[in-house]
């Protein structure tokens, strides 16, 4: 029996979005990579209004290292927003086939269920447009007091009728930890069916603070790696670093010797999952 393929493994590039992309596919390559989460929003790599001049050729730089973009970071919410449509469209040219949405707020001086009906109204929009593109769109979990999808529930109510290969949900196991310390496989068994990418970072609490911390090192460990791989999820695992500053000249060799521990840590939750 052919065993089967395992998940790429992303990282999220933030830490070095101010990198040159060759320079760093060569890093993230170099540690064992698969692909990058590249950041296609405001203060990213690459800003929406110069998407179809540099995402091309982010694609050709990663690809000569060997690297994919499993899923692209965005700021995208609506359909009508400016370079939302242009984004996707040069994204869907590409070959590129998910990204990720920007994060919504609840105004909590106002009933929240005609404000899921209202984000749902505008997520079924950029449904069509994915279906048409071959695109899925993924929500991330987020956790905050006013976030949507904080309580993770929300994103069942807010996604119902939306066909989950448009708009799927990018599944962050630290946040969902944050707001649910005991509770996170309730939401992550409610959401299975609509999990399409997989964040994973770590942490620990100081006093009722959540810090970032290196993998392995907090309270994200064995039962979340075992309930991700008793589920039969194949979805590209994309490994975030918050913990880390951005990497420049003069740290580069900690910063990157940082990435490529916590992608030894990640490999082997995954390994003994």
């Amino acid at each position: 029996m052919t065993e089967p393929k395992p998940s790429p493994i992303a990282f999220f590039e933030k830490p070095f979005q101010k990198v040159a992309a060759g320079e760093m596919a060569r890093i993230l390559a170099g540690i064992g990579f698969d692909g990058v989460e590249a950041t296609v929003r405001p203060g990213g790599r690459i800003e929406p209004a110069r998407v179809e001049e540099l995402l091309p050729a982010l694609v050709e730089e990663l690809r000569a290292s060997g690297l994919t973009i499993p899923v692209l970071a965005t700021e995208i919410g609506r359909v009508d927003e400016p370079h939302a449509e242009a984004t996707l469209r040069v994204a869907s040219k590409l070959g590129l086939r998910t990204y990720r949405l920007g994060g919504e707020s609840y105004d909590l001086k106002k009933p929240l269920i005609p404000q899921l009906n209202e984000l749902r109204s505008r997520w079924k929009e950029l449904a069509a447009l994915n279906a048409e593109l071959g695109l899925t769109a993924v929500y991330q979990n987020h956790a905050g007091g006013n976030r949507v999808g904080a309580a993770v529930w929300d994103l069942h109510e807010a996604l119902e009728g939306i066909d989950p290969d448009a708009i799927g949900v990018a599944y962050d196991i630290r946040h969902a930890m944050v707001e649910g310390m005991s509770a996170w496989p309730i939401g992550f068994e409610l959401l299975k069916p609509r999990i399409r990418v997989v964040y994973v970072k770590d942490f620990r609490f100081d006093g009722a603070r959540a810090k970032n911390v290196p993998m392995g090192e907090g309270v994200v460990g064995k039962a979340f790696y075992q309930r991700l791989a008793a589920s039969g999820l194949r979805v590209p695992v994309s490994l975030h670093c918050p913990h880390l500053p951005g990497l420049n000249s003069e740290n580069q060799a900690d910063v990157t010797n940082a990435v490529r521990t916590d992608l030894a840590v990640l490999k082997g939750f995954l390994k003994q999952a």
